[in-house]
């Protein structure tokens, strides 16, 4: 940014020297830099839009770029005034300035804070499309895939969570079932909730967590509650108040709808 306003500032004094040239008249390369300050105060002005804009919010930074695009035509000509009268023979009005502001920077003002605002909001929802697929593959890869647990002889055992059928709440504990036998883990069943997979692993009751792979079959009970049948023929019931999301999750895991 600071080799562009460079840029505009020589870009400027050139501009001025060359219509100096066409209208025969005389050229002060002291007051050509002195009003290309103009360029100067876009530098932290336009830090201050970027932290005051929003990327989803159109009309508000329409009027924060309006905003800063008329206080930028009012502090120009103050700046004038104050530099003229610290180290120039001649001191430049406030209003003469502001007219010649108005009429020849306000356009230019409006182009560039408004292509400003366009490009961080455009930068900004590109780097959220960017982001957004990598952070829910790393919200997919952070859920378990095993639980270490203890047997009867207090061995550690490592359990793949695809080969257990469901948790069981047995407080202060959880019963976990196997495919070959029933652990005892000193975990809440809330807890292990937080780190499974939703879509395979579906609360159907305050006490259980099923396997959805492992489900055979689901009877409706008539009354709201659901039969569920894991594929060792255990029966679990399901609440009614969990039958929403179980539809839900279940449906995006195995692709079909539970009615």
């Amino acid at each position: 940014m600071v080799s562009c306003l460079f840029f505009l500032i020589v870009a400027t004094i050139i501009l001025d020297f060359i219509y100096s040239l066409f209208q025969n008249s005389s050229f002060f390369i002291s007051e050509s830099l002195l009003f290309s300050s103009f360029w100067l105060l876009f530098f932290p002005l336009t830090k201050l839009l970027l932290k005051l804009i929003q990327p989803n919010k159109l009309w508000q930074n329409i009027c924060f770029t309006a905003i800063i695009t008329c206080f930028h035509l009012s502090i120009y000509p103050a700046l004038i005034w104050f530099l003229s009268k610290t180290f120039y023979y001649h001191t430049f009005p406030y209003w003469q300035t502001f007219n010649f502001g108005i009429t020849e920077y306000a356009v230019k003002s409006i182009l560039i804070y408004g292509f400003v605002v366009t490009f961080f909001v455009y930068i900004n929802k590109s780097q959220r499309r960017t982001i957004l697929p990598q952070e829910k593959q790393t919200l997919k890869q952070s859920f378990i895939s095993s639980i270490i647990t203890s047997d009867r002889n207090k061995k550690k055992i490592i359990i793949d969570v695809n080969e257990i059928l469901y948790f069981s709440a047995n407080s202060p504990y959880v019963n976990i079932f196997h495919l070959s036998k029933k652990y005892l883990h000193t975990e809440t069943l809330k807890s292990l909730e937080t780190q499974l997979d939703d879509k395979q692993f579906i609360r159907i009751h305050k006490s259980h967590i099923v396997n959805s792979d492992k489900i055979i079959s689901i009877q409706s009970r008539k009354n709201g509650d659901y039969d569920v049948t894991l594929i060792d023929n255990t029966n679990l019931r399901m609440s009614r108040n969990y039958v929403a999301k179980f539809k839900s999750n279940f449906g995006k895991q195995h692709h079909l709808a539970i009615k």
